[in-house]
């Protein structure tokens, strides 16, 4: 039998290094992301239904306001090509808000999302 596996990779805070972020605050946004990982996969499975060749990466960029709302969601690089499997990453990483807001825009240029199979 095999096992689907969603993989978020590290999210590329290069942008908010330069700002003086602090650990705090960069452990948090990668806390968050990582917690769209069973939603994604869920819509990944779905898809998986109507087209078992169903994979390849993801690459979205974001910003997240002074208040800690995450969006302008985009789509740097879309291999699945997949408009339900698009719509569903963008729309969970905009649901997205930091407990503790920065207070001022960051920049978020990378963060890809790999869809594929794995066998046991």
């Amino acid at each position: 039998m095999s096992k689907l596996s969603l993989l978020v990779i590290a999210v590329s805070l290069t942008a908010c290094a330069k700002k003086g972020m602090t650990p705090e605050v960069r452990s948090e946004i990668s806390a968050k992301i990582a917690a769209t990982q069973t939603p994604i996969q869920q819509c990944f499975q779905r898809q998986l239904t109507t087209n078992r060749r169903l994979r390849g990466m993801v690459v979205a960029q974001a910003a997240i306001a002074p208040d800690g709302q995450f969006g302008e969601v985009t789509l740097r690089r879309d291999e699945p090509a997949d408009p339900v499997l698009r719509f569903c990453v963008v729309q969970e990483l905009a649901k997205l808000k930091l407990d503790k807001p920065t207070g001022e825009r960051v920049v978020l240029e990378s963060i890809p999302i790999k869809f594929e199979w794995n066998n046991p």
